[in-house]
């Protein structure tokens, strides 16, 4: 009874620690005055990563991934993507298509004009 008690919390843990990975999130903040922002880090292998950042209407970001082994990329299978925002928070998505445990970078702009 005790044993199965203990595979039955090691499956719930195991169980746990994937549902957190697969709802990490971040919010990016860009500092006063500043139109990018860098972000590094660590993803598990076949995992998934939620960014959140403000943005006000019609703001052009852009943002690129990049990771060493190239398993980060984004959820559309870009290491690179631009769109005009929505007022509010916007939403990008990173996926590690690898089975292993990847550092990835991820760097967003967000300004006014596709320049």
């Amino acid at each position: 009874m005790k044993k199965l008690k203990f595979k039955l919390l090691v499956l719930l843990l195991i169980v746990t620690g994937v549902s957190l990975e697969a709802f990490a999130q971040t919010r990016i903040r860009f500092a006063k005055g500043r139109t990018s922002a860098t972000v590094s880090g660590t993803m598990a292998g076949n995992g998934e990563r939620k960014f959140i950042l403000g943005a006000r209407n019609g703001q052009y970001l852009s943002a690129n991934v990049s990771s060493r082994n190239g398993c980060v990329i984004f959820s559309n299978g870009a290491t690179s993507i631009s769109y005009i925002t929505e007022q509010g928070d916007n939403y990008i998505y990173l996926v590690n298509n690898c089975g292993r445990q990847s550092r990835f970078t991820l760097t967003v702009s967000i300004n006014y004009g596709s320049d």
